[in-house]
């Protein structure tokens, strides 16, 4: 579970091959990333940008912008 630099999104892993987003300060939906082969065991944000990165089962590293 990763909470970004502003507090607004939170990315969790769930053991599912797509790591939720939930969006902290407000009402609506959350997202989900791209499925990935395998399940999503770590998960991060970058301190600064809108950039977070999953690692998973498989031992792969996907880096994401969500602009």
């Amino acid at each position: 579970m990763a909470l970004d630099a502003n507090g607004k999104r939170l990315l969790v892993t769930s053991g599912s091959v797509r790591a939720p987003i939930y969006q902290t300060h407000s009402r609506a939906s959350g997202l989900r990333t791209l499925p990935r082969s395998a399940s999503v065991t770590t998960v991060d944000w970058h301190p600064t940008l809108p950039i977070f990165l999953t690692g998973s089962a498989d031992n792969s590293v996907r880096v994401t912008s969500i602009l």
